[in-house]
């Protein structure tokens, strides 16, 4: 996830012809931006479940080595999750501090946040969720573990969770 602007950079710098294109368009990219090339970048990074997944990560931690980076890993994430840990980490140590960069801390701050949302309303009935045998699965069952009881509060069932499989990913998905 890059600012719309980066996004039109990193095409850029992937589609360089040769390694020597690729470090070039790097230093004038720096250059115009005015980054100090000394200064390593933090980047933080995840993956879904997708089975080209550690592959690409693998080349993404080889390339941020190449550049002097500092990548931060958090292994298997959702889109969302990977997004709280960026805004997190960003407002560390401000007045605007976020949370804490942990799944932990994102369950707490969205369990927290949904119960207050209900607070003085009892929903009735369930909530399916497919989660196409993606990441999702494994992760809204450790929400769920945040939030009020079914008794007090939603019965949520997961379905299509099975992340063992790659090959299984978007499988009979809403069926």
């Amino acid at each position: 996830m890059l600012q719309e602007e980066w996004e039109v950079l990193s095409t850029e710098i992937a589609n360089q012809a040769t390694p020597e294109d690729v470090s070039k368009y790097y230093h004038e990219v720096a250059s115009k931006y005015k980054i100090d090339l000394n200064t390593p970048a933090r980047v933080v990074v995840a993956r879904d479940t997708r089975a080209s997944g550690s592959r690409l990560l693998g080349c993404l931690l080889d390339g941020l080595k190449a550049a002097g980076a500092e990548p931060k890993d958090y292994g298997f994430l959702t889109t969302p999750q990977l997004h709280y840990m960026v805004r997190c980490l960003n407002t560390e140590g401000t007045k605007e501090a976020y949370g804490v960069p942990t799944e932990t801390g994102y369950y707490e701050k969205f369990g927290a946040a949904f119960k207050t949302a209900l607070k003085g309303k009892k929903p009735s009935g369930h909530l399916t969720v497919d989660c196409a045998n993606g990441v999702g699965g494994p992760k809204l069952a450790e929400l769920i573990k945040y939030l009020p009881p079914k008794e007090e509060g939603l019965e949520i069932f997961v379905v299509n969770d099975n992340v063992i499989k790659p090959e299984a990913l978007n499988v009979d998905v809403s069926n």
